[in-house]
């Protein structure tokens, strides 16, 4: 951790928890015996001259692969197995001075640039082809400060890094739903997670944010400082820079989630989901209700998962009004660890599986939007896989729409096409039916989240994913990132 966080947080009692990263053991790096070719953000082809990759080998903590070398192999892959790019160089950083190196370097040669974090982007931008990936997952420390709740987080690190130091204090605030996605894309989306309702997206807890830009210059944003910077990183993705470091403010949490699924046979999925629309907006903040399309050993099925962050019987009161639909399964209320509620769906986003991710946000769970997605979940081409309508409002919903680069304050569920499959011949059958069945219910859908964007979207839908909010973006990216070096995400092509 830099001195200036230390500095920062001054005198008090402080918890520093360093993560081990799990690499493969990596052997002294040979001398660079050749020119790299590479090629560049505008797809030129080029070659590196051998003296210069040494030169950037040398001046980095942390090592510079490049293909062959022990290790390249693991560092190159990402979560979306259907991802397998080859990097010309990987620099595997250490530190924010590594990152600056790095960004330097690209930037003198115009490289094209991907940054993995967590390595979960769907349409696999934590990569690239022959370009150069900036590599955080080394930087995973935690920094928690228990008298000013306040979590400083290196970039590199995980949800469950975040989690794991914070609630011995009985302190947490909104991360994710899967425990070893990165904090670093997670946030700069935006974040939306189990305790977002309660405390409000993950940006929304956002102090401040340590972020090399294009320039290679490493600013601070935040509200004193550079306020603009600090707007558009969060929810405007990786546009802007690399973010080595992230504070965020904590709340007082115990730790626990009152927790019950309700199971519904496939017959009443309509009737519950149009009842889900009125009530849900209803609910208190503590009340999380996420309605869930699945395959079961039977057919199909809607489960509307709860969770309720104060009590047992305030779960319970939520609760009653679902049951006299007859659930299959009249669940009991179970208290349950939030750091194993969080880690549920790491099983299904395990590395190396196939995904394909597609997401939008509707206002209301309408007649005509929950009739479209049944009618699309009964494709006699529809996988068995999962479809999440999860829910949005409380704390989220008092944000104004312009207050953040995140713009979908209003919206009561996002859609959720979150794909996972581990036999790569279904891929194809899989992917065209996701996108015949978001055709069926696009009508009824506005906007998009920029952490789950189907490849194809990343251009067609970026009014629908940044809004009223998408000029100052475009402004901001011509300050601070004027070339596009950072073009790897839902780019916003700078604009004067």
């Amino acid at each position: 951790m830099r001195r200036r966080t230390f500095v920062q947080l001054g005198a008090t009692a402080l918890a520093s928890v360093s993560l081990p990263f799990a690499p493969a053991v990596i052997a002294a790096a040979p001398a660079v015996a050749a020119d790299v070719p590479a090629i560049t953000g505008n797809g030129k082809s080029i070659l590196l001259k051998r003296a210069e990759v040494a030169e950037l080998r040398a001046a980095l903590a942390g090592p510079l692969l490049l293909r062959g070398d022990e290790g390249y192999e693991q560092a190159r892959r990402v979560w979306n197995a259907s991802i397998d790019r080859h990097p010309a160089l990987i620099a595997r950083c250490q530190s924010a001075n590594d990152v600056v190196k790095a960004v330097q370097f690209a930037r003198a040669h115009s490289l094209l640039v991907s940054v993995k974090c967590g390595g979960h982007s769907s349409s696999g931008n934590g990569t690239c082809e022959d370009g150069l990936m900036i590599d955080l997952s080394p930087m995973r420390q935690v920094v928690i400060d228990p008298s000013a709740r306040t979590a400083v987080v290196e970039g590199g690190a995980l949800l469950g890094d975040l989690d794991q130091a914070s609630l011995p204090y009985n302190l947490a605030t909104t991360t994710g739903t899967v425990s070893h996605t990165g904090v670093g894309g997670l946030t700069l989306g935006g974040g939306m997670g189990n305790l977002g309702r309660k405390f409000g997206m993950t940006i929304d807890n956002l102090l401040g944010a340590d972020v090399v830009t294009a320039n290679g210059k490493l600013l601070r944003a935040s509200a004193q400082e550079n306020p603009d910077l600090f707007w558009a990183i969060r929810g405007g993705g990786g546009n802007f820079g690399v973010a080595t470091s992230f504070t965020y403010r904590l709340h007082e949490f115990a730790g626990k989630l009152y927790t019950a699924d309700l199971v519904y046979p496939w017959p009443l999925a309509r009737q519950v989901l149009d009842f889900m629309g009125d009530y849900g907006p209803s609910l208190p903040d503590a009340a999380y209700f996420t309605p869930l399309l699945a395959p079961s050993p039977n057919g199909r099925v809607l489960v509307i998962a709860t969770h309720h962050t104060d009590s047992a019987a305030g779960a319970e009161t939520a609760i009653a009004p679902l049951r006299k639909f007859g659930p299959v399964n009249n669940p009991t209320v179970v208290e349950t660890p939030y750091a194993q509620f969080q880690k549920q769906h790491d099983q299904s986003a395990a590395s190396l599986v196939h995904g394909y991710l597609k997401s939008g946000f509707v206002k209301k769970l309408d007649a005509r939007f929950n009739a479209a997605i049944i009618d699309a979940m009964e494709d006699p081409a529809a996988p068995g896989l999962p479809v999440f309508l999860v829910q949005s409002g409380g704390a989220i919903a008092r944000v104004d729409s312009a207050a953040t680069a995140f713009p979908h304050r209003d919206a009561a569920n996002a859609v959720l096409f979150n794909l996972t499959w581990k036999d790569p011949a279904k891929s194809d059958a899989i992917i065209a039916w996701a996108r015949g069945a978001w055709k069926r219910i696009e009508p009824s859908l506005r906007g998009a989240y920029v952490n789950f964007t189907a490849v194809e979207d990343a251009q067609s839908r970026l009014r629908d994913t940044f809004g009223a909010n998408l000029e100052r973006l475009q402004s901001l990216k011509q300050k601070y990132d004027p070339t596009n070096l950072f073009r790897l995400n839902v780019n916003l092509a700078p604009k004067a």
